[in-house]
């Protein structure tokens, strides 16, 4: 009975898992280098995306409703390569009963602008941890639960926005006489 009753606390937390990222609202959808160079000693900024659950929204990092939980997205450092606090993506409006005023919240999708400073010593790709924590408001009720966080790591390939010194110039048409 021993054996039994512990084989079954064992098949419940390997099951605990699965349940939570099933249950999760947000996802990280990608990571791309929007500006400047990835190379190493110089600076770059990379889009985040998240997708967000239909039928949820979330508020701001700075909401408008006093006890809402804000969203916020934080890139962490490797060796002296270090991400600046992130810039976010506009948000939507919502009518949210009891306020007179439409309130912003982000449906659908979450992007965050992160500016990196990239080590003369970096070795590509880089990757740096990262975390988005929320609480996630269904949008039948606008009831907030409880709040969660997603970890992730955003990935930096050796890139570089610049065109190649072998570029071609297109051809120029024949001077009229």
């Amino acid at each position: 009975m021993k054996h039994l009753l512990s084989l079954f606390a064992a098949l419940l937390a390997a099951q605990l898992p699965a349940f939570a990222q099933a249950t999760t609202i947000v996802t990280f959808d990608s990571a791309k280098v929007a500006a400047g160079d990835a190379l190493p000693g110089s600076n770059c900024v990379v889009l985040v995306s998240f997708k967000i659950r239909p039928g949820y929204y979330l508020h701001p990092n700075r909401p408008m409703l006093p006890r809402a939980v804000p969203t916020i997205v934080q890139v962490g450092s490797l060796g002296a390569t270090r991400a600046l606090p992130p810039a976010y993506s506009a948000t939507g409006q919502k009518t949210i009963p009891g306020n007179q005023q439409p309130l912003p919240v982000y449906e659908g999708g979450l992007t965050a602008t992160v500016a990196v400073t990239i080590a003369p010593n970096a070795t590509f790709p880089l990757t740096l941890p990262g975390l988005i924590a929320y609480a996630p408001v269904n949008e039948k009720n606008h009831t907030a639960g409880r709040s969660e966080q997603v970890r992730f790591n955003l990935t930096i390939p050796r890139t570089t926005n610049t065109p190649p010194a072998t570029a071609k110039a297109p051809a120029k048409a024949p001077k009229k006489k």
